[in-house]
């Protein structure tokens, strides 16, 4: 072996780079709002617009839309879907949950024991003349998914068919998967037969890719237009988990023979309870990356949203002292916004219109590696490059002869007019945004510029210090 294939090998196992030939990405950072659950239409959808969110989720609840037998209507609670549509924001509606006013009614002590505050009891047909009120409330759920289909069609930009069944807290009679994609199948053919365009989610899984196999073995796959799944990794930066998790729940698709099924994120975050406010909004828009490099890697579609908007109003007294599920929003109970209010928004508005392009790795650290990233993306002769490492690390990056600009996390200019070039960055948990006004710069190396490369990013690991030591 000749010294050229040595420290050809030896380059690129140091200097781990790499990219994809195809481009893909979310529309950028959606949002779950709870309007349907009373919050303010008109604060909720302004402080949407401020975080620049192309999307937001929230729910149709079944039991505002059907409060007696038969007698189905719109209430001011429904109205989020035009709200949010006025201000130029896109909805996914959740189709859930149980309604009392049905045999299964008010939560039982089992209900209650499981965490439910009202019915989460999945409407089951068993066919059984034994258990007829199965049969009526399962009916009862498709003819209000039938009539909020038929009031919001050309409305709502998807559909997701109940929430987290995979948990006993929204499945608190323990209905099978099988069972759930009856509910699913008979909810796709009504929506679809109402308004035919627009895409059902089916799953919205917490946990159980048991639950996701459970629904492909019973026939999911031909009734749904994606899969929607939730994660949260609590203290964990993404870097650590983020990919692996999102691999899983794909990996059943491939299993069944669905890997070009979009799968779409539909609630992930991080509260202050765990990280601080900086940290949250680092992972938040750290891990959105991620999830577009995830459907760029297997050429799919989907959709990305942060949970929640706003912290839940629930005292920390309801929650036993813990204030996990009052410090998830983008902004403060009373809308005050968070630093990640304003990171989302600067990646949304500044990222609009492209499409990532590719995501370069460089792994620097003499005893604990970790890595340096660098999101390209690009659209319509406008490139943003995105660069942060999980720990201070000088990266460098080649710009063009174009109009350079460099954002911090929130959208503050660092420099402007930056001239042509290699450019040193600076680098650590907060994304920093590079705009050009023109193409990706790319310049191929040969042999011995790979050699200088290589070397200068020794020094710049040693520059850099002993990282973990």
């Amino acid at each position: 072996m000749n010294i050229q294939k040595i420290l050809s090998g030896l380059l690129a196992t140091l200097l781990l780079v790499s990219g994809f030939a195809v481009s893909a990405r979310a529309e950028g950072i959606g949002a779950c709002t709870h309007m349907a659950q009373g919050r303010s239409q008109v604060q909720t959808c302004a402080a949407a617009v401020n975080a620049a969110l192309p999307f937001v989720r929230d729910e149709v609840h079944w039991w505002t839309v059907e409060p007696e037998k038969g007698q189905l209507g719109l209430p001011e609670r429904t109205r989020w879907i035009e709200s949010a549509a006025e201000n130029g924001i896109r909805c996914l509606a959740v189709l859930t949950y149980g309604n009392p006013i049905y045999d299964f009614g008010q939560p039982t002590q089992a209900d209650l024991d499981a965490g439910a505050a009202w019915d989460c009891t999945i409407p089951v047909r068993d066919g059984d003349p034994k258990t007829a009120a199965d049969d009526e409330y399962f009916d009862a759920y498709i003819r209000y998914v039938d009539f909020v289909s038929k009031a919001f069609a050309g409305k709502v930009a998807a559909y997701e068919i109940w929430n987290e069944p995979d948990l006993r807290y929204f499945n608190t009679k323990n209905a099978s998967a099988a069972e759930y994609t009856e509910l699913l199948k008979a909810a796709c053919r009504t929506i679809k037969q109402n308004d035919p365009g627009v895409p059902v989610l089916g799953g919205a899984i917490a946990l159980q890719t048991d639950f996701i196999e459970g629904m492909l073995k019973a026939g999911a796959g031909a009734y749904m237009d994606g899969l929607s799944v939730h994660y949260y990794l609590g203290k964990s930066a993404p870097e650590k988990r983020a990919r692996n998790r999102m691999d899983e729940y794909r990996d059943v698709l491939v299993k069944y023979g669905y890997a070009k099924m979009p799968v779409w994120v539909t609630e992930t975050g991080w509260a202050n309870s765990n990280v601080d406010e900086p940290t949250q909004a680092q992972y938040i828009v750290r891990n959105a990356i991620f999830y577009d490099e995830f459907l760029l890697d297997h050429g799919i579609e989907g959709q990305y949203f942060t949970y929640e908007l706003q912290d839940s109003s629930i005292t920390s007294d309801v929650l036993g002292g813990e204030e996990y599920e009052n410090s998830l929003g983008l902004y403060k109970n009373d809308f005050t916004p968070k630093v990640s209010a304003g990171a989302v928004k600067t990646f949304n508005t500044l990222t609009a219109g492209k499409t990532l392009t590719a995501l370069e790795q460089t792994r620097y650290g003499l005893f604990y590696q970790k890595t340096a990233y660098a999101a390209t993306y690009a659209q319509g002769g406008q490139t943003v490059y995105v660069l942060w490492a999980e720990s201070p690390f000088d990266q460098e990056i080649r710009l063009p002869a174009a109009n350079v600009t460099v954002y911090d996390m929130v959208g503050n200019i660092i420099e402007e007019n930056v001239p042509g070039g290699v450019k040193r960055v600076s680098t650590a948990g907060a994304p920093i945004y590079i705009v050009c006004d023109s193409e990706p710069e790319t310049a191929a190396m040969n042999f011995i510029q790979k050699i200088i490369a290589f070397l200068k990013h020794i020094f710049r690991v040693l520059a850099n210090g002993f990282v973990g030591w």
